[in-house]
């Protein structure tokens, strides 16, 4: 994977928040997800395409923890929407 690669919304999910946390439907598979706060929060930050270090920056703000978590947990659910096709993750063209 691309060392900064950029971040975007593959599937249009019908979404609910409930209690801080969304819960969307991807209609077209009949699968239902839950984010947890975190999660809802990476979603509601790509809804335009961004850059990981982009969404890093903003939760290193927002939450208390160190830059090299921040860094693997995010990939690591990255990693996973990416593998149900809710997202793309794709190096950045060259500047």
């Amino acid at each position: 994977m691309a060392e900064d690669p950029i971040v975007s919304r593959r599937a249009s999910l019908l979404e609910a928040e409930v209690d801080g946390e969304l819960v969307g439907l991807h209609v077209d598979r009949g699968t239902c997800y839950g984010f947890n706060g975190t999660a809802t929060r990476i979603w509601a930050l790509i809804e335009q395409p961004k850059r990981v270090s982009e969404l890093q920056t903003v939760l290193l703000d927002e939450y208390d923890v160190d830059p090299e978590t921040c860094r693997a947990q995010l990939m690591e659910l990255l990693g996973e929407l990416e593998q149900d096709g809710l997202v793309s993750v794709e190096a950045a063209p060259d500047a």
